[in-house]
């Protein structure tokens, strides 16, 4: 009857196509088993009481593995072993089995084989697959309860990652119905990676031209890759803060060319790629890390920028990829001439905008970027608005054993004595390096960097306008050359002439007595040049002239702002005046200011840090305003061909003078009492 029940249940089942390979079963010894029916409709039923001893199925065990064809073409499937018992009627009730102790053996109702269906099911989101088997036990005596053999399937396609619910029960149903998920594995598993088409990793052969690389997918299998499966490929950036996209990723087949652009073509551009498939393998290839091509490639895309903020010195590298590299300072008075190196005030480059505390900000100061030995990229404070300054002397400070401080000159590359520095001119080596201590110790010289202790030292930047006297030799020919020229023209003019001999004659006397009168001469960075030439004028005279290039160190140190209050409350307090320096540009930022309105926007975003015209401005033009700018205390000198009567209203309230042509009335005017 049950042979019967489950004959029908075949007979109507469709027509199914035979395969190329079926699944198997095979049994231990003692079983034998036979495959009824690889796809079948299975339904487990209702429960019923058997009349005598069964096989039924107690323990349900899963395990993937490999099914191939033509070699390695294989596909993956799940493998079932169950474990089978023999229960008798009282053994078997609507919740499993209810084994005693010593039961008696169990016979078979005709005294030969027991014989036994079997339903096996596997249930995954895409397919639905049922087994139906036949199992005979040999044996003719058991006891209940008792395994007596084991069956293995041979196997369920699954594809990979797949979670798959296995079933197993009686035809009819005899016992409870067995069940287990099982999730195959991705192309993470070993043995899918050599044996499945679809877990090949595509190889990629990279071959540069002189504009593109192109790109090859190869994939080496031994049967042909099915037409639908394609391959992603990843172009991207990797480095150190995580990688970045190159465009789009690409879907292709292979084998299909990819074309790289050139500017992709650098030691961190890395390529991926993998098949469509859940959880792929990949192959990862860096064509380029080892280019030498590439590597000058990333350089020339590579960019060093000097910040100047608040008067610290900061740079910022921007590169397509890391770089391993180090920062080396150096000094370079003739923007034309070669940069000499620092290499005591080295250190390594840093992602991002840094500081570089060490360094304090001077037109001659310059960065460099070296890298295996070479130089590549250099930045100089005096390529924004930093004009150069050729007459500074770079020296270094340092303590010898005794601990008395050495000074020296940096010069082609190193540091050489005083005495034997070519930077002096003419000038008589003994006594300028005197004076050069000398401004080192009272601040005139601008210190550039100072590190504790170390061959680095205290860097000072100190100028030789005022002490080479070979440098003046040009002037004083060229100042002779413009006299003669000037008396030339005045002697067309006979009324012209008596007007400037009667000028030259009371400017001795006129001037007064200037010896210890302090004048704070006030100027933008654009009139550097002139506002040197008049305080050395002033000094000559006898007149304590303050300039913010000359106080440089202690403008640093204090602040723009704070030394300017300092030095005109200094100024005005001991009977001295407050001189501005005005060209016409100069002039207009005066009158944007007594305007209200901001200043116009600076092209260069690192702004020039020596340059305190601005804060000066803040500083006097208050008492223009508030009418404290009379008696002689504020005076105004004009040069690069402002007129007096082009000023602003404001600053007409105090005595202005063109210059060169008004110097003598402009030293009378300094000269003058104060009202007390």
């Amino acid at each position: 009857m049950q042979a019967l029940r489950l004959g029908l249940l075949l007979a109507l089942l469709p027509v199914v196509e035979p395969r190329a390979a079926w699944p198997s079963v095979s049994c231990s010894q003692g079983l034998s088993c036979q495959l009824l029916e690889a796809d079948v409709l299975c339904s487990p039923g209702t429960q019923v009481q058997p009349r005598g001893p069964v096989l039924v199925p107690t323990q349900l065990q899963t395990e993937p593995e490999l099914r191939c064809r033509h070699g390695r073409a294989c596909s993956a499937c799940l493998r079932v072993d169950l474990h089978l018992t023999v229960l008798g009627p009282q053994e078997v009730a609507a919740d499993g089995t209810r084994d005693t102790p010593g039961a008696a053996p169990l016979h078979p109702r005709d005294g030969g084989a027991l014989r036994g269906w079997l339903v096996l099911s596997a249930q995954s989101p895409s397919s639905s697959r049922c087994a139906a088997i036949e199992v005979q036990l040999h044996r003719a005596v058991t006891h209940p309860g008792r395994t007596v053999g084991s069956l293995r399937f041979h196997c369920f396609e699954a594809p990979l990652q797949a979670e798959v619910l296995v079933m197993s029960y009686t035809q009819p149903l005899y016992h409870e119905v067995l069940n287990k998920t099982h999730h195959i594995p991705s192309c993470s598993w070993l043995a899918a990676q050599d044996a499945m088409q679809l877990c090949q990793v595509p190889r990629l052969q990279v071959s540069p031209r002189p504009t593109e690389a192109v790109v090859q997918l190869q994939v080496e299998v031994p049967v042909a890759v099915p037409a639908w499966l394609n391959y992603t490929l990843w172009v991207y950036r990797n480095q150190t803060q995580g990688c970045t996209n190159l465009g789009n990723r690409t879907t292709l087949s292979a084998p299909q060319n990819y074309s790289l652009p050139e500017a992709h073509m650098l030691p961190c551009v890395c390529l991926q790629v993998w098949p469509e498939i859940p959880d792929p393998p990949r192959t990862i290839l860096c064509p380029f890390s080892n280019d030498t091509a590439a590597w000058a490639r990333l350089w020339a895309q590579t960019q060093l920028k000097l910040r100047v903020n608040k008067g610290t010195l900061s740079y910022k590298i921007s590169a397509p990829c890391d770089i391993s590299a180090e920062l080396m300072p150096c000094w370079r008075p003739d923007p034309a001439g070669p940069c000499t190196a620092l290499p005591q005030l080295r250190q390594a480059t840093l992602p991002g905008l840094q500081e570089l505390d060490t360094l304090q900000p001077h037109p001659n100061l310059c960065i460099q970027v070296r890298s295996e030995g070479q130089v590549r990229l250099t930045q100089c404070l005096q390529e924004g608005t930093l004009p150069a300054r050729p007459a500074d002397l770079l020296l270094v400070e340092t303590a010898d054993p005794q601990g008395s401080a050495t000074l020296c000159a940096v010069e082609r590359g190193t540091c050489v004595p005083l005495t034997s520095s070519t930077s002096m001119g003419a000038a008589d080596p003994g006594l300028l390096e005197q004076h050069l201590r000398q401004d080192v110790q009272s601040g005139q010289c601008l210190q550039v960097w100072r590190v504790e202790g170390g061959a680095a030292g205290t860097g000072w930047a100190c100028s030789l306008d005022k002490y080479v006297r070979s440098r003046w030799g040009l002037a004083w020919a060229g100042g002779l050359l413009c006299a003669a020229g000037a008396l030339l023209l005045l002697l067309l003019n006979k009324e012209h002439l008596k007007g400037w001999l009667r000028l030259l004659k009371a400017e001795p006397g006129a001037a007064g007595p200037l010896r210890g009168r302090r004048v704070l001469v006030l100027y933008a960075a654009a009139e550097q040049g002139a506002a040197a030439a008049l305080g050395a004028e002033l000094r000559a005279r006898g007149a304590a002239a303050a300039l913010e290039q000359w106080s440089r160190a202690e403008l640093s140190a204090r602040g723009a702002l704070a030394w300017l209050h300092a030095e005109r409350r200094r100024a005005l307090r001991d009977g001295g005046a407050v001189l501005l320096l005005l060209s016409p540009g100069a002039a207009e930022r005066c009158a944007g200011w007594l305007r209200g309105a901001a200043p116009p926007p600076d092209p260069d975003p690192d702004p020039d840090p020596l340059d305190v015209f601005a804060a000066a401005l803040n500083a006097v033009l208050p008492d223009f305003a508030a009418g404290r700018a009379g008696g002689g205390r504020y005076l105004v000198a004009c040069v690069a061909g402002l007129r007096p009567a082009r000023l602003p209203p404001l600053l007409r309230a105090a005595p202005a003078f063109a210059l060169p042509a008004q110097l003598p009335a402009l030293l009378r005017a300094l000269a003058a009492p104060r009202p007390q």
